[in-house]
């Protein structure tokens, strides 16, 4: 059997110094590397939270801008276009606060972040009051539960303007080289213009707005037979015979206001007391839109005169253009 010597007291005490040492070598360089690594996560989590915060905030500075421009234009605005920017409006307020939800702050930014989500939370409630409030107004001027709702919704948005000047201060002292830019500075209701932001002023400008009152306006535009008239009979216009007489009517939106189910309705009376009627629907046309519609296989004799009218529902604001008629002469001659 091999003999191995026990080691020394002297050498057991340096062999324990070097396992110390080697030991303490390694638990530095493990918290160096943690230490590394736990700084990179906390600067990469900083970065991707002022990323979200700066999206969020540069699309809340487009939104509030447009809104001034609103507010100070009102009457370069057509009523579609004040509606569509402010449906735009509620839709981006309700995205940028869903948006903010999902955002993960570090530590040392959790009241930056709490600042910011009030904004955002009471430019969205903000924006669907106001919203609401002028869609309402834009119809009637007097109506007392939209003007209250125009009011919240323009002091929910005063609420986010200081809110987010908070997030400001918070946010001050950090590097945002990285960014795209500074923070923008955000005012939904600008103190310089707040005589403008009052319910019942702009209630008032709508009403006046010529753009902007609602204006109910189906109209008969034109119409065109086929084959068309080529001639002039006794001051009839002459159309040839055909085996195929149709005529395409236009009607035209020519108010402010989605309309829909449209009935156009045709009627063609001859001379020797032939009578004829049909009738085709349009689905609906919003303001300023157009469509044609063609009646095809009126009923015509060679000889005989007729006057072929169109017309849409009467009711609306001008009713001097819901209808139109046309009177010709059928040639004779083959």
């Amino acid at each position: 059997m091999a003999y191995s010597p026990s080691l020394s007291p002297a050498s057991r005490r340096r062999k324990r110094r070097r396992n110390l040492i080697v030991l303490t070598i390694v638990a530095v360089i493990v918290g160096v590397v943690y230490g590394v690594l736990r700084a990179s996560g906390e600067r990469e989590l900083t970065r991707s939270y002022l990323d979200v915060s700066y999206r969020v905030a540069s699309g809340e500075a487009d939104a509030a801008a447009t809104l001034i421009d609103i507010v100070v234009n009102l009457e370069d605005y057509s009523r579609a276009t004040l509606l569509g920017n402010l449906e735009d409006l509620e839709t981006k307020a309700d995205s940028f606060a869903i948006i903010l939800e999902s955002a993960e702050p570090p530590v040392d930014l959790l009241r930056a972040h709490d600042f910011l989500q009030i904004a955002t939370s009471s430019w969205r409630s903000g924006m669907s009051e106001v919203r609401t409030g002028l869609t309402t107004l834009s119809s009637n001027p007097l109506d007392e539960s939209a003007a209250g709702a125009v009011k919240r919704g323009l002091v929910d948005l005063q609420v986010g303007d200081r809110a987010y000047a908070g997030f400001l201060s918070e946010v001050a002292d950090l590097d945002t080289t990285l960014l795209a830019g500074d923070f923008p500075s955000i005012s939904f209701v600008p103190t310089a213009q707040a005589d403008l932001f009052d319910a019942r002023e702009l209630a008032r400008r709508m009403f006046i707005a010529p753009g902007i009152t609602p204006v109910d306006d189906i109209a008969v535009a034109d119409l065109n037979l086929d084959p068309a008239p080529v001639g002039e009979r006794d001051g009839l216009p002459v159309v040839p015979v055909s085996a195929v007489q149709s005529v395409t009517v236009t009607v035209s939106n020519r108010g402010n206001l989605g309309v829909t189910g449209i009935t156009l309705s045709l009627q063609l009376l001859s001379n020797t007391g032939e009578f004829y009627e049909s009738s085709q629907d349009i689905a609906g046309l919003e303001g300023g839109a157009k469509a044609s519609i063609t009646f095809t296989d009126l009923p015509v004799t060679p000889g005989a005169i007729y006057e072929v009218s169109l017309s849409v529902p009467a009711g609306d604001d001008e009713p001097s253009n819901d209808s139109l008629s046309f009177r010709f002469i059928v040639n004779p001659d083959n």
